[in-house]
């Protein structure tokens, strides 16, 4: 555990594996943004976070389980864009695709199954909605990007942005649930605030010059696509041999990471999520 102090409110942990979670500790109780991704780590999350207070509330800022699992683990209301509600109620990770990845992230949690359920949310937003905690609030804003139903929270009072996947200082995540004018856009959306410091959804709490780093490389596997479709390459050509770098889902010092078979659906789907929206909007291959 890396936990760190990053402004007078908020304390984040960039270590685990999935996304990163973050406390908000105000006068009047926590909130917390996104849960940890191995069981066994949201429940030592829970207890690191109750050393802080009682939490009143646990903010996704999507649905994908790296950001959602470890919402059963945790005290509090779940909230998120009402996007994510159903997404979690309709398309939650079934059970045995839980188990075979419990086996190779967390092999300890596959005893879990039997117990855990899918946590959903059960305060909801459609554009925006403030979180109050006494003397820090957190505003919540819907911004589609990294998926349909992302959101951009923001402590103002401290300055500092959580942009979910929108915006990743580790690399690209999957772009299989975005669609490419909301994923550029989204990024300029974060650009508009008025921040000292963002924390991403995957790698290091950063600042403002995260954007434009992260902007290019979205730029670059885009261009690799766009030259495809330029030359005549269909779909499954394309999403069979452009690649980006996955610093993400993979193996670290710390942490087993998914396996390779699903890596490459991530791949695949990615680039085939970018060629069509290629095919539709050719204008993006200059944003």
């Amino acid at each position: 555990m890396s936990l760190r102090q990053i402004s007078a409110h908020v304390h984040v942990e960039t270590a685990h594996l999935g996304s990163n979670n973050s406390i908000v500790v105000g006068a009047e109780g926590l909130a917390l943004v996104d849960t940890p991704h191995r069981p066994t780590d949201a429940m030592a999350w829970r207890k690191t976070v109750d050393g802080f207070g009682t939490t009143r509330f646990v903010v996704n800022t999507d649905h994908h389980p790296d950001h959602t699992i470890g919402n059963f683990w945790q005290g509090g209301e779940v909230v998120s864009h009402r996007g994510t509600r159903e997404r979690l109620l309709h398309e939650a990770p079934s059970r045995d695709y839980l188990a075979s990845l419990f086996a190779r992230i967390d092999p300890e949690a596959v005893a879990l199954l039997d117990t855990y359920r899918v946590r959903v949310p059960t305060v909801v937003f459609s554009d925006a909605l403030d979180l109050h905690l006494g003397d820090v609030h957190l505003e919540l804003s819907f911004q589609p990007g990294h998926t349909a139903n992302s959101l951009i929270a923001y402590v103002p009072e401290d300055g500092v942005v959580f942009t979910g996947d929108i915006v990743c200082e580790a690399g690209l995540p999957s772009f299989q649930d975005s669609r490419l004018w909301d994923w550029f856009d989204a990024i300029e959306e974060v650009a508009s605030y008025d921040f000292d410091v963002l924390v991403p959804g995957h790698g290091e709490v950063a600042d403002r010059g995260v954007l434009e780093r992260y902007r290019d490389w979205g730029r670059e596997v885009v261009g690799q696509v766009a030259d495809a479709i330029g030359r005549g390459v269909d779909r499954e050509q394309a999403s069979a041999e452009i690649r980006f770098p996955d610093n993400i889902h993979v193996d670290t010092e710390d942490y087993v990471g998914y396996p390779d078979d699903l890596i490459e659906m991530f791949q695949r789907r990615s680039i085939e999520r970018i060629y069509e929206d290629l095919r539709e909007r050719p204008d993006l291959a200059a944003r």
